[in-house]
C-alpha cells in the first residue's frame, strides 16, 4: 500500500477532532451469515482483529432502521466508517442479505471526506449482488476454500488504497467488467472564484490523461498554455465563452490551475513582501525550479543573480518593454549548460552545434552566440559547471521574460500594477470656477484673442477624432465647444463610461468593448473628466 499523500507521525496533538486528515489504513467487507452471524468476508490489509470486530459487530451489521446510513465507530485506536445495506429477497436464508463496506482509519483522523467514496463503493457492491449475486455466492465459495474472491478483492482494494491515498486522491478500476471511478472531493474547498474573460489560466499540476475529462474540457485543455486568456481560448477552441469559464471554474475547484493577469509588454509589475522570504531565503530546490522554469531553452540554465536582478528591476513607472530593451544590452552572468545524452537519442541531434542553432532559431530576436563547453563524462545527464562565451550574450538570450513574469505571479513573488479609469462628474459650480480662472489667466497674460489656450480641454479630441482648434473671441466659447464635444462623445459611449468607476481595469474594459490599450489610453488621457488610478 502506498501512502504518498500522508505520512504517519507521532507528533503530539493528534486527537479526535483535531481536524487533520489521515489515510485509509484498510478496507473490509462484512456480512451477516445465517449461521455464523456477523463476520468479515475479506479485509486488506489485515488491521481489524476478530476480537475487535466482535466487540463492535452490532454497529457493523446494525438493525433494519439503521440501514443505508453512514456510521462511524471509534474502537481501540481505530476509526471504522461503514455504510450498511440490506437487500430483501426470498431467495436468501433469512429473506434478506445484510452486508457492510467499511474503511478503517486512525482514531484521530478526519474522515468526512471519505463518506461519498464509501457510499459509492458500497452501492457498487450492491449492484454486483443484485445482478450476479457476487457477495452471497462468492462468500460461500471463499468459506469453502476457494481463493477467487480473495484474489479479486485484494487487487481491487490495493488499487483503491493506492489511488485514494495518493496525490491525485482518485482511482479508476475495472471489476467484473464494470468500471468503478472514485475520487475524494475535499469538503473544505469553497466555491471557485469567478473567472474573468481577460485573465489567463495556468496549470499548476498534472491533469493526467485528457480522456478522463468531459468533452468540453478536453477541447479547451490544449489551448491552456499559460499565455492565452479566457476569451482567446474560447475563440481558438470554438467553444462558447460561458462554457469555457465553467470548465475553468471546475479546474480551479480542484486546484489544478491558477488565474493570472494577461501578459503584455506595456504592463508594470512590482515585487511583493513575500519575494524575500519565498525566493531569497528559500531552499535550493525552489531556486532551481525557478531557474529551470524561466530558462529560454532547456539546454542553458541562467544564473540566479540575473533572475533576481530582473525581478528587482520591476517597479512602478517601468514597463516590461523598457526592461526588455535594457536587459538586451546587459551581459549575462556565467550560466550552466545542461546536456542530456540518452542512448535513445542520436549524438548529432544533441551536439553542440545543433544546440546553438536550435537556441538561435527559437530566440531570433535575441540571437545567442556559440558556447564552448567541456563534457566531463558520457553519463545519462551531464552538467557543465561553467560556460565561457566567445562573444557578448545578453541576459534575455538565456532568460525568457514572459516565463519570468509568469513564475513570479504564480508564486506571489510579484504583482501587476493595473490601471483603473474613473469618470469624475463635475458640478456646475466647479466648472464655472474653472472657467472664471481661465478667463482671468488669459486677460493677465495679454496675449490677445487669437492665441490658442494650452489646457486639457483644448487638446481634447472631438467626435470625429481630430483635435479641437479654438477660434478668437470670448474665452468661454472654446471651453464650451470642447465641453459639448465631450458630452456628445460620452452619450455615444454610455456603456464605456459606465465602466469608468474605479473597479474595472483597463484589460477588462478593452476586452468588453473591443478597444486596444492605445485607443483606450487616448480616450482617458484626452477626456479632462477621466482620471487614471494605478493600484
Amino acid at each position: 500500500m502506498s501512502l504518498i499523500a500522508f505520512q504517519q507521525t507521532s507528533e503530539e496533538g493528534l486527537f479526535e477532532g483535531c481536524g487533520r486528515e489521515g489515510p485509509i489504513l484498510s478496507i473490509f467487507i462484512a456480512e451477516f451469515h445465517h449461521i455464523a452471524g456477523p463476520k468479515i468476508v475479506y479485509q486488506h490489509p489485515y488491521v481489524i482483529q476478530k476480537e475487535v470486530f466482535d466487540s463492535v459487530s452490532t454497529y457493523i451489521i446494525p438493525k433494519t432502521h439503521l440501514q443505508r446510513i453512514t456510521m462511524t465507530v471509534n474502537v481501540l485506536g481505530k476509526k471504522i466508517i461503514g455504510y450498511p445495506i440490506q437487500i430483501q429477497n426470498d431467495k436468501y436464508e433469512r429473506n434478506a442479505f445484510y452486508f457492510n463496506t467499511c474503511f478503517v482509519c486512525d482514531a484521530w483522523a478526519r474522515t468526512v471526506q471519505y463518506e461519498r467514496v464509501l457510499v459509492k463503493l458500497a452501492e457498487f457492491f450492491n449492484s454486483l449482488e443484485l445482478e450476479i449475486e457476487y457477495l452471497s455466492k462468492k462468500s460461500e465459495s471463499c468459506t469453502n476454500g476457494s481463493l477467487d474472491m480473495e484474489t479479486e478483492l485484494k487487487e481491487m482494494f490495493s488499487a483503491i488504497l493506492n489511488g485514494i491515498n495518493g496525490p491525485q486522491r482518485e482511482c479508476s478500476y475495472v471489476f467484473q467488467n464494470r468500471l468503478l471511478a472514485l475520487k475524494v472531493v475535499p469538503a473544505v474547498l469553497s466555491d471557485p472564484p469567478w473567472v474573468d474573460s481577460h485573465t489567463v489560466p495556468v496549470f499548476v499540476t498534472d491533469v493526467g490523461p485528457i480522456e478522463r475529462w468531459d468533452l468540453t474540457t478536453q477541447q479547451i485543455i490544449p489551448y491552456v498554455d499559460g499565455f492565452n486568456h479566457v476569451a482567446q481560448i474560447s475563440h481558438l477552441a470554438d467553444v462558447h465563452i460561458n462554457l469555457v469559464k465553467t470548465c475553468l471554474q471546475n479546474l480551479l475547484y480542484y486546484n489544478l490551475i491558477k488565474m493570472i493577469p494577461a501578459f503584455q509588454y506595456s504592463n508594470m509589475y512590482c515585487i511583493t513582501p513575500s519575494f524575500h522570504t519565498k525566493l531569497m531565503l528559500s531552499d535550493n530546490q525552489f531556486k532551481d525550479d525557478c531557474i529551470t522554469f524561466v530558462a529560454r531553452t532547456e539546454h542553458v540554465r541562467p544564473s540566479f543573480a540575473d533572475v533576481v536582478r530582473f525581478y528587482c528591476s520591476l517597479k512602478r513607472g517601468v514597463t516590461v518593454k523598457e526592461l526588455a530593451l535594457r536587459f538586451r544590452q546587459v551581459a549575462a552572468s556565467a550560466a550552466v549548460r545542461v546536456l542530456v545524452l540518452d542512448s535513445k537519442y542520436s549524438s548529432s541531434k544533441y551536439s553542440d552545434q545543433s544546440l546553438s542553432s536550435s537556441a538561435q532559431s527559437r530566440t531570433s530576436s535575441n540571437p545567442t552566440t556559440p558556447i564552448k563547453i567541456h563534457t566531463q563524462s558520457l553519463s545519462t545527464r551531464t552538467s557543465i559547471s561553467k560556460r565561457h562565451m566567445s562573444e557578448f550574450q545578453s541576459v534575455l538570450s538565456v532568460i525568457d521574460e514572459r516565463k519570468l513574469i509568469q513564475f513570479g505571479l504564480l508564486h506571489n513573488l510579484i504583482r501587476r500594477i493595473e490601471k483603473y479609469p474613473v469618470f469624475i462628474k463635475k458640478e456646475k459650480e466647479s466648472g464655472q470656477q474653472g472657467l472664471n480662472a481661465l478667463n482671468s489667466s488669459r486677460n493677465n497674460s495679454g496675449t490677445g484673442t487669437s492665441q490658442q489656450l494650452q489646457t486639457p480641454l483644448q487638446s481634447a479630441y472631438g467626435t470625429n477624432g481630430s483635435k479641437i482648434h479654438h477660434v478668437s473671441g470670448s474665452g468661454s466659447e472654446p471651453v464650451h465647444e470642447a465641453t459639448n464635444q465631450w458630452d456628445k462623445c460620452r452619450k455615444k459611449l454610455p456603456n464605456l463610461y459606465a465602466m469608468f468607476n474605479g473597479s474595472n481595469s483597463f484589460d477588462k474594459i478593452c476586452l468588453a468593448h473591443g478597444f486596444s490599450q492605445n485607443e483606450l489610453d487616448d480616450i482617458t488621457d484626452m477626456d479632462p473628466d477621466v482620471v487614471t488610478i494605478w493600484k
